[in-house]
């Protein structure tokens, strides 16, 4: 299917350029990149989509752990009672805290700095398991209709109130043509490989692909920016929204309220103690500020991973 064919960019990645690029200054006034919100009538197509065609697997499920930095571990036996739970039909929004940036789901997450004609914008993404170098985030983070591939990419991991622990720059970059072409949600997804290693320093969070759709609750993860009454978002910390699977084949909607500058942050389930990606911060409509959407993990997933697995 050509939606979901990989598309790839090489870009310029000369670390000293990008150091003198990205400076305090640059980073604090980047714009957190928009959270898409769609109207109501893209809302009624895709019910309808939804109603028509109820999900079914497309090829065998597949998952793959998540793999601790060097020197920290997956904590399998409690990782569930770490993740606050979230009252049926709506969302709890909290800080992550600092302790728990070497536990799993939150150690393989930061900040990801990107240009899109010419101004300087932000969003968030994971480092993701069966690579060594790379990250994931959505398509939008990546790819802009009107401006092309992002360039000056630069990831900040578990990035904290101006601290982080590690800043990789980015040589090349992913999405699929369903995307980069038709800017279909169904299909934002984008990867990012980087000049040098990320895995051993922040761990990489493993995934799950072509499961039925309600895995929920979903532990959505970024750096929301815009506030909101109760909620103080700045960009500056991470952040994570709880909330119930809804309903959705392609893309799936989950109750969650973060705001702009989340975007390409992923949506974390526990199984059996493992905490595993299925899905990531991509649009919401208009209408309904408390819940988010995500593309399905499936076979643009699979197509995306298998294009940066190794590397």
């Amino acid at each position: 299917m050509a939606d979901t064919q990989v598309v790839s960019q090489q870009i310029k990645a000369q670390i000293e350029a990008l150091n003198a690029y990205w400076t305090e200054d640059a980073m604090r006034e980047a714009i957190p990149i928009d959270l898409p919100s769609l109207d109501g009538t893209l809302r009624q197509l895709s019910d309808m989509a939804a109603d028509a065609e109820p999900w079914a697997q497309s090829a065998p499920s597949q998952q793959m752990p998540s793999v601790a930095a060097a020197g920290e571990f997956v904590d399998h036996g409690n990782l569930a009672s770490t993740v606050p739970t979230a009252a049926a039909g709506t969302f709890t929004t909290t800080l992550v805290p600092t302790s728990n940036f070497t536990k799993f789901p939150w150690q393989a997450v930061g900040k990801l700095y990107m240009v899109f004609g010419g101004k300087n914008y932000v969003g968030s993404a994971w480092a993701i398991a069966g690579t060594q170098s790379c990250i994931f985030t959505a398509g939008h983070c990546v790819y802009d209709k009107a401006d092309g591939w992002a360039t000056n990419v630069m990831f900040k991991g578990r990035y904290n109130n101006g601290a982080s622990i590690g800043t990789w720059y980015i040589k090349e970059l992913f999405s699929l043509k369903g995307w980069t072409d038709n800017r279909d949600f169904q299909y934002d997804m984008g990867a990012c490989l980087a000049t040098s290693a990320i895995t051993p320093t922040m761990g990489a969070l493993g995934w799950m692909a072509n499961f039925p759709p309600n895995q929920g609750p979903y532990t959505g993860i970024g750096y929301p920016a815009a506030s909101v009454p109760g909620y103080n978002f700045n960009g500056q910390l991470m952040w994570q929204s709880i909330g119930d699977y809804i309903n959705g084949t392609n893309p799936i909607q989950a109750y969650n309220n973060m705001t702009g500058g989340c975007s390409g942050g992923p949506w974390a389930v526990v199984k059996n103690g493992v905490p595993y990606a299925s899905g990531l911060n991509s649009f919401r409509y208009t209408s309904n500020p408390s819940t988010m959407y995500s593309p399905y993990f499936g076979d643009g997933f699979l197509n995306l991973f298998n294009a940066i697995k190794g590397k």
